[in-house]
């Protein structure tokens, strides 16, 4: 009798041994680590993505508003600090625009959690970290702002940008 009640209860109630409960666990660390080395590059991609948009979007602002305000709009760009600021105002007058969208008093920064990954690696417009818009909406001169391995390019006419 006390053999056929302890062979049902084996049938009944079948469990895990130890040994296959630690592959369990081994597996699934296996594909934690995987899927968080994807989450990691993928981030980066999303972060560079997000941060030419920034820029580029800021680049058509900058020009719309210098032509209609008939004024001098500034993206001066710091390698250093991994920003750039927006002034409006010609050279000698000019201040930062304290209401542009995005920024804290017209800077515009990507040392925060949202922009780890990126780094403003260059900006050459003429000669100077500045891309100007002058007041009917031309770039002073061309140039480029690189960010890690992407590259703006803005015309010296147009103001068109693109990016390689």
């Amino acid at each position: 009798m006390k053999k056929e009640l302890k062979n049902k209860i084996k049938k009944s109630f079948p469990g895990f041994s130890l040994t296959e409960l630690i592959i369990i666990i081994i597996l699934i660390g296996i594909f934690a680590a995987m899927a968080m080395t994807r989450t990691r590059s993928g981030m980066e991609t999303i972060q560079m993505q997000i941060a030419i948009d920034q820029i580029t979007s800021d680049i058509e602002l900058a020009k719309s508003m210098a032509f209609a305000k008939h004024d001098t709009i500034t993206l001066a760009f710091s390698t250093a600090q991994n920003q750039y600021t927006v002034y409006n105002g010609h050279d000698g007058s000019r201040s930062p625009i304290n209401n542009f969208p995005n920024s804290n008093g017209g800077v515009i920064s990507f040392d925060n959690s949202d922009f780890r990954e990126v780094d403003i690696s260059a900006a050459d417009f003429g000669g100077s970290p500045e891309l100007q818009f002058l007041p009917l909406g031309e770039p002073k001169s061309g140039g480029s702002v690189v960010l890690n391995s992407k590259t703006i390019s803005v015309e010296p006419v147009t103001g068109k940008w693109s990016v390689n």
